[in-house]
């Protein structure tokens, strides 16, 4: 290579590093730190992947401790729609009312400049179509064992410039003959849970599953969105096979929700009578061995953690495969738990083993990285033989065990822990 391609080649480098430079919006910054945004260069299809850059610049002379860009520790995201004072979307971080350890915060040297990954799908999958504006603001997160955090002293000097965002039709839905009005139409009857859905979308042929397989992307959302993907969950396995297929097509355009669509295909996969997958093979043989044979339940044990925290206390519930039942609870504040211990009779223990089958246990998992200020998170573990094959762990948020698939299993021990409760 000459010197004249090296000069080039260097040239070229520093052209791409000041043009990537210029598509970041830079607010105005507060104590020497200013925060940047960048938006999609080209228009996001309703419901698809939607991520935004957020990029942090300290401009001050002394290192400064910011929150949210740690990759390794977990964080929530809040959307606050635009309000008449406020004609923007604002996003921030949601977990400033918890006190964090310092090894959240990554410290940033004078002149560094570090960047982090903004999800917004499950913020912007019932938003629609449109143009919409967006800006970030960096709000005070709180800082354990004496850090001294970065704190901005007021919102609009702690924010980035305002960024557009295009949000265009989902070109999926529109080949398979879904107008706006229509898709408005199922939407309604989606979230009203109304029992006609399933057969309007069964006359829609493939395009009908694909509407509910899109939906389904909305359980990675907190609270009271997350239902209607769940419900969409529900009327995939009512279409039998072509939502089957619906989900391994929809999959592949939503990338952001890959845990759902795995736990949905795995779902109706078992719903719909398939043969297991090899991982899940040895479990789901033992749990049907089980049912039918109880002569062969001396290993089998069953523990449920409905919830563990300062906030809540703890309860927590054994059950052995002879029939021993142990329930522990400490009510919040206490120090010390409370213990009863009882025997189920062998109706119960038959009517429990058959819903970890019918509500597919050993496919749970949790699809929500964070949840709710104080959101509880059941635990469960099952050991139907010695070996690892045989043992299944899975602790999901509440709101994922009550709303998911798991709900038939919740309330089953609920209801067996609810019996014994210690006073």
């Amino acid at each position: 290579m000459t010197f004249g391609q090296e000069d080039g080649s260097a040239r070229e480098a520093s052209i791409h590093r000041e043009a990537n430079q210029q598509s970041i919006l830079w607010g105005g910054g507060a104590s020497g730190v200013r925060l940047g945004l960048r938006m999609p260069s080209a228009p996001v299809d309703a419901g698809n992947t939607l991520v935004l850059e957020l990029f942090c610049e300290n401009r001050s002379p002394a290192p400064v401790w910011v929150f949210g860009f740690r990759s390794g520790y977990p964080r929530s995201l809040k959307v606050s729609p635009p309000k008449p004072q406020r004609p923007y979307i604002r996003v921030s971080f949601g977990d400033t009312s918890v006190l964090h350890p310092p090894e959240a915060f990554t410290r940033l040297g004078p002149g560094e400049q570090i960047h982090t990954s903004l999800d917004l799908s499950f913020a912007f999958d019932r938003r629609g179509v449109g143009i919409f504006q967006v800006l970030f603001a960096y709000d005070p997160v709180r800082a354990g064992m004496g850090l001294r955090a970065f704190a901005p002293p007021d919102e609009a000097s702690a924010s980035t410039a305002l960024g557009e965002l295009v949000v265009s039709r989902a070109q999926s839905l529109r080949t398979a003959g879904i107008d706006d009005p229509l898709e408005a139409t199922l939407d309604a009857l989606l979230v009203a849970g109304d029992p006609s859905l399933v057969d309007r979308l069964r006359h829609l042929g493939p395009g009908g599953a694909r509407f509910a397989a899109r939906r389904l992307a909305r359980v990675l959302a907190a609270g009271g969105e997350s239902v209607a993907g769940w419900r969409a969950l529900d009327v995939l396995e009512m279409l039998g096979e072509q939502g089957l297929v619906a989900v391994r097509a929809e999959a592949e355009d939503l990338p952001h929700a890959r845990d759902a669509f795995e736990l949905a295909e795995d779902w109706l996969r078992f719903r719909l009578g398939h043969a297991a997958r090899a991982t899940h093979l040895p479990f789901q043989t033992m749990l049907d061995e089980l049912i039918r044979q109880p002569d062969r339940r001396g290993n089998l044990v069953a523990s449920w953690t409905a919830y563990d925290s300062p906030v809540h206390g703890s309860m927590r519930m054994e059950i052995f495969g002879n029939g021993d039942r142990i329930v522990v609870v400490r009510p919040a504040g206490a120090n010390v738990p409370s213990t009863r211990r009882t025997s189920l009779s062998p109706m119960h223990m038959q009517g429990l083993l058959e819903t970890l089958h019918y509500g597919g246990m050993w496919l749970l998992r949790p699809l929500r990285k964070v949840g709710f200020p104080d959101e509880p998170r059941p635990a469960l573990e099952v050991q139907l033989a010695l070996g690892e094959p045989y043992t299944r762990r899975v602790a999901m948020w509440n709101g994922e065990w009550r709303q998911g698939p798991g709900f038939r299993i919740a309330d089953m021990l609920d209801r067996l822990a609810a019996q014994v409760r210690p006073q």
